[in-house]
């Protein structure tokens, strides 16, 4: 899957609890630093109002704690999902999972998603579950066994 894919469905597994019924029209975006080769260390996830008005909703940094995902997450305004906390952890924690464009001129990524429909709904559901599954498993496994 690509990684830009796994940040869509990330932000529309947690679009209720991010998004008020009042701002419908809005969009979510995340912005990250994309240079060819590399992993990326951080992304920054914004709420933008349909006037154009842009509300941080999060920063993630994966040099912040290899220990805690609450050390990794910073929430602004207060916003807050255990959804997106948990989704965003699993893509940058596995990084190598998932494929990415070649970087053009531009180091900078952005993944922009609006209202999800009920089929992007149900799909960002069962991408939750698969990860959610893969995170019990890999609790309940022992270190030398996944290797």
């Amino acid at each position: 899957m690509e990684f830009e894919k796994a940040i869509a469905l990330a932000m529309m597994s947690s679009w209720d609890e991010l998004v008020k019924s009042n701002d419908e029209n809005c969009t979510l975006r995340v912005e990250y630093r994309d240079i060819s080769g590399t992993s990326l260390e951080c992304l920054k996830v914004w709420f933008v109002r349909k006037n154009g008005l842009w509300v941080l909703v999060c920063n993630y940094s994966i040099k912040a704690s290899h220990a805690s995902q609450d050390l990794r997450f910073s929430f602004a305004n207060s916003y807050q999902s255990e959804a997106l906390t948990q989704s965003i952890d699993y893509i940058m924690q596995n990084q190598l999972r998932f494929s990415r464009r070649a970087a053009g001129s531009s180091m900078k990524g952005m993944v922009e998603v609006g209202p999800p429909n009920q089929e992007e709904r149900a799909n960002a559901v069962t991408w939750r579950k698969a990860i959610t599954d893969n995170l019990a498993k890999e609790k309940s496994t022992p270190y030398a066994k996944r290797n």
